[in-house]
């Protein structure tokens, strides 16, 4: 039996009713916005401050020393006496020659220098020192 027939003054609705889908689509965007933070991972390492503005080519090679002394290549956990094993091989299978290095703020000096003396002796051409910007809103450049 049809639900309409073709004296019926009611036409057919041809309309889909959203409300529902709209309210799972925006319970997932605030899921998502709040879990998301939760998930990136990465080492927590307390940058000095500086007042310079800084620019980052994401294809070379971050060399992270953290507070408990610890060396990372890309987030990959090395030790000190793998360092300039690490540092050559990687330098012989990039094409980029550069390389980043972000050291707590704690860290001692002699431990920075020796990091650095490695990067140099690996043959990298150029070196950053990643930094964060100073909480007093000017930069220089």
């Amino acid at each position: 039996m049809p639900r309409f027939s073709k004296n019926s003054e009611d036409p057919l609705m041809s309309e889909i009713n959203v409300t529902s889908l709209v309210d799972v689509m925006i319970t997932l965007l605030i899921m998502f916005m709040i879990s998301t933070p939760l998930f990136q991972g990465g080492l927590e390492v307390a940058l000095p401050k500086t007042q310079v503005r800084q620019t980052f080519d994401s294809e070379r090679l971050v060399v992270t020393i953290s507070k408990d002394k610890g060396i990372f290549l890309n987030d990959e956990h090395i030790t000190e006496q793998e360092l300039p094993d690490k540092l050559a091989e990687y330098y012989q299978n990039s094409k980029i020659k550069g390389a980043y290095l972000r050291a707590d703020g704690d860290i001692a000096y002699r431990n920075i220098t020796m990091v650095v003396s490695r990067i140099h002796q690996a043959g990298f051409e150029s070196l950053g020192l990643v930094t964060e910007p100073a909480g007093d809103g000017t930069l220089r450049r």
